[in-house]
């Protein structure tokens, strides 16, 4: 009966270690922060890295890539042979640490390197407005409600999710620009930021 119990604790503990979500790191020591969203499909995962820099110039890095994933560890490569890059991630119990080797061309230097504490079960990519209208916010609070919103069915990008079901999202259609932070209640996750 103990061997069972370990067993079926082993193929448990696969799915808690990985499922889809995003992932943070803040560097409080030089003001750098970074999110990780990952997707995961059976062995398959997503990834979608965004990094601020913090700096006067508003230096963003970026990388998007597949990769499988075994014992909970994946190793993603540049598929753009001009653009090296590997970001290698381990998956943990509430956490991610990841690790970027050659990347400096995507802006993701080893200041991004360590462990990104977990602060989303959504991820980084297109959405469909679900609820009957999506208001925009100047910030990830309910009192700072712009006067921009969405209408179902109309799809916006979350560039960034934040505690709290907040992403930053873009909207541009029919002549609309909007930017600012969204609900994620009022949305329905489409696809991620890897599609043709």
């Amino acid at each position: 009966m103990r061997y069972i119990f370990i067993i079926v604790l082993l193929f448990s503990s696969q799915k808690i270690f990985s499922q889809s979500a995003t992932y943070k790191l803040i560097n409080k020591e030089n003001g750098t922060s970074s999110n990780i969203s990952v997707r995961r499909t059976d062995d398959q995962v997503e990834v979608n890295v965004l990094a601020n820099w913090n700096n006067k110039a508003g230096t963003y890095g970026q990388f998007t890539g597949t990769g499988t994933l075994t014992d909970n560890k994946t190793t993603i490569k540049s598929e753009k042979k001009s653009l090296l890059c590997k970001v290698s991630l381990t998956f943990l119990k509430d956490s991610l640490e990841a690790s970027f080797q050659d990347c400096d061309n995507y802006q993701l230097t080893d200041r991004f390197n360590g462990i990104y504490a977990k602060i989303a079960d959504n991820v980084t990519g297109e959405y469909i407005v679900s609820a009957d209208i999506c208001y925009f916010y100047s910030k990830p609070d309910d009192k700072s409600r712009k006067k921009g919103f969405a209408n179902t069915p109309e799809v916006i990008n979350i560039e960034e999710l934040f505690e709290g079901d907040w992403g930053f999202a873009t909207l541009m259609s029919n002549g609309k620009q909007l930017f600012g932070y969204v609900k994620l209640s009022d949305l329905k996750f489409k696809r991620t930021y890897l599609y043709d």
